[in-house]
């Protein structure tokens, strides 16, 4: 009887333990960063084709005689847009990427709070068109439609654009002037980009996690050392008070130094990495969002530009708040510019992990971002939401400035010790 070699009962052992000691040879190992965790959203898919510029045309006939050329078009349509952004962000679900949706793709999706925006966005410039479709008595109708889009994505974190390649896709459909060989020929562009390993290596990079965050430090400013009036408390702080402005919606927020930090909700800014900012003198910047907390409701915008003449708003510990206490809120409520209310703190209250100052001054759509002041001069809070009902009246909330200032990292430095208030500020005299 023949005998099997030793070497070959060797070899046979060790290959059945490393089968069961190690992942399968035959699949490939992912790398240690998973590109699909990544939450990625579609900014925009718009054309850079000029105006008025030939695209294509009608034919008709055997020999596809000219009926009539197609040309750009230098409106904007909306709805072409929706649709390709719900048709992009389809096939990127489909790749098993982790996209945030701007349509609801599941019938509990109101149920779910999923307000972090994604940490990369990915928008498309379509730089060149072909549409043509032809009509004949020997083929059937149809329309092709070629597109080459330079897609970009771009990196929140990183804070620059990490990908920029340009694809063409063609597509064709039955029928004259059909748009759904545009959709597809967009589809077909998508398909490819996702095929990219230098596409998916942008997205396999390390996560917010490693980040270290930055820390952003403010000068306590000083406080008035006797209570103002509303009009000397409007009149020292109202330069102080901005609009920000948004694709979906407006809100208020305040500046808290002269280099252009401001402080707002998170629901204003929303998934928004820039913002439009109003300021007190009729002039717009843009406003970059440096850091949000969807939990707790607050952001940290930066302003654009050169450093603005506003010093800012001082700062107040909560913990120097007391109920009873008059205060005031300005903002923008219902585009009503630099509004002011009156009340009292009423209370302060607990919602889960978080702290809440409870005040009947009246609080309405548009006030939410803004400040909410004692009469000294200080910021208490911000104003963040009411509970409004028939017969409910005087339930406004806002975030405590210490708990906020904490939660954007951002710290206030006290350079003088020598005449501080409770808050912790300089008194200067009225």
């Amino acid at each position: 009887m023949n005998q099997t070699p030793i070497w070959r009962v060797v070899l046979a052992g060790l290959f059945w333990w490393l089968t069961l000691q190690a992942p399968s040879l035959s699949e490939p190992q992912r790398a240690s960063h998973d590109p699909m965790s990544a939450k990625i959203e579609i900014a925009r898919i718009r054309s850079g084709v000029l105006p008025g510029v030939i695209i294509g045309g009608h034919h008709e006939g055997w020999l596809n005689v000219v009926q009539q050329r197609y040309t750009a078009s230098s409106e904007r349509d909306d709805r072409f847009e929706e649709s390709a952004r719900y048709l992009i962000e389809d096939e990127l679900v489909q790749a098993g990427l982790n996209v945030a949706r701007s349509q609801p793709s599941s019938v509990f999706e109101e149920a779910v709070n999923d307000t972090e925006p994604g940490r990369f966005l990915v928008g498309g410039t379509m730089t060149q068109a072909r549409l043509n479709s032809y009509q004949s008595w020997f083929k059937s109708d149809r329309t092709q439609d070629e597109r080459t889009i330079r897609w970009e994505l771009f990196d929140r974190h990183r804070a620059r654009v990490v990908y920029r390649q340009e694809i063409t896709g063609s597509a064709e459909a039955e029928g004259i002037d059909n748009p759904a060989a545009t959709y597809e020929a967009i589809r077909a562009s998508i398909k490819q980009l996702l095929s990219e390993p230098t596409f998916l290596a942008a997205l396999d990079s390390p996560g917010s996690e490693t980040v270290t965050p930055a820390r952003y430090e403010v000068a306590a400013l000083a406080v008035s050392d006797q209570p103002l009036s509303i009009a000397q408390l409007t009149g020292r702080s109202v330069s102080s008070i901005v609009r920000i402005r948004t694709a979906s919606g407006r809100g208020s927020g305040f500046l808290i130094d002269s280099s252009g930090l401001v402080i707002t909700n998170h629901h204003v800014v929303g998934s928004a990495f820039t913002v439009n900012v109003d300021l007190y003198d009729g002039s717009t910047r843009i406003g970059r969002v440096l850091r949000r907390d969807p939990e707790l409701d607050a952001a940290l915008v930066r302003l654009e530009g050169d450093a603005i003449d506003v010093s800012g708003l001082p700062l107040c510990e909560t913990n120097a708040v007391r109920v009873g206490e008059s205060v005031i809120a300005i903002g923008n409520p219902l585009s009503l510019s630099n509004s002011v209310t009156q009340g009292i703190v009423s209370g302060f209250r607990l919602d889960g992990d978080r702290r809440l100052i409870q005040t009947d001054t009246a609080i309405n759509p548009g006030n939410s971002g803004g400040p909410l002041m004692n009469r000294q001069g200080a910021v208490i809070g911000i104003v963040t939401e009411k509970i409004a009902s028939k017969g409910i009246e005087g339930l406004g909330f806002a975030l405590p400035i210490d708990q906020v200032l904490h939660r954007l990292n951002v710290e206030i430095v006290k350079r003088d010790r020598a005449t501080i208030d409770d808050c912790g500020n300089a008194i200067a005299a009225s």
